[in-house]
């Protein structure tokens, strides 16, 4: 049993809606998702990881759409910024295509930023996806593992396009973009033997997750 979560926010100054969604908790989410075998046909064309879909669609009718229309009627007119990081990150992509398919966003109203995340579809739908989303960042920071799962020999890649820091990314330290999801260029070239965990739990020099205030 995965327990899913999100946020929903509004910047006036940026005229934006924003949709953010959680990362992994414990290890019985870890092991859900490394069930590889398992996709789902994505509407509209292209197959997906079920575990990424399901936690997006427990999400999406658990409360967050209705929340979001009513957002949405509200600020007809703003962006829609769509985020996250690790498995949020994975359900944040799925949720920018679904909101593109299913015509509640039209996709250039629309922005992804995601931080760490695994593959989540097959070439079918990695290869769609920009139609759908074309302003899309996938972020790796440096040696980070959990982009490098589920593997193009599972039969997975990564949509376009890719921002990586192969270094500690810190504030000002430089990158580099690659416009296609795997390219050699970028975090790609990366082999197993030289994955740094460590690397996952950090982006942009902060490390920890949010806490609940007393």
């Amino acid at each position: 049993m995965v327990n899913c979560s999100s946020a929903l926010g509004v910047s006036h100054d940026e005229e934006a809606i924003i949709l953010a969604f959680r990362w992994t908790v414990g290890w019985g989410e870890v092991y859900e998702q490394s069930d590889y075998n398992k996709t789902v046909p994505f509407p509209g064309g292209g197959t997906v990881l079920s575990f990424y879909y399901n936690v997006f669609a427990s999400v999406w009718y658990g409360g967050i759409r209705d929340a979001f229309f009513s957002v949405r009627n509200s600020y007809p007119t703003y962006e829609v910024w769509v985020t996250g990081w690790s498995l949020g990150a994975a359900t944040a992509t799925m949720g920018a295509a679904y909101l593109s398919q299913m015509g509640y966003v039209q996709p250039n109203n629309i922005k992804l930023m995601n931080f760490g995340s695994p593959r989540l579809g097959h070439p079918d739908f990695a290869n769609r996806f920009p139609s759908l989303v074309p302003y899309a960042y996938r972020v790796v920071h440096n040696r980070d593992h959990v982009p490098h799962a589920p593997t193009p020999a599972d039969g997975y890649q990564h949509i376009k396009n890719e921002v990586w820091y192969p270094n500690a990314m810190r504030d000002g330290d430089p990158y580099i973009e690659c416009d296609t999801g795997e390219s050699l260029n970028c975090s790609a070239q990366i082999q197993p033997s030289q994955y740094i965990p460590g690397n996952h739990a950090t982006y942009f020099n902060i490390t920890g997750y949010c806490q609940r205030s007393p």
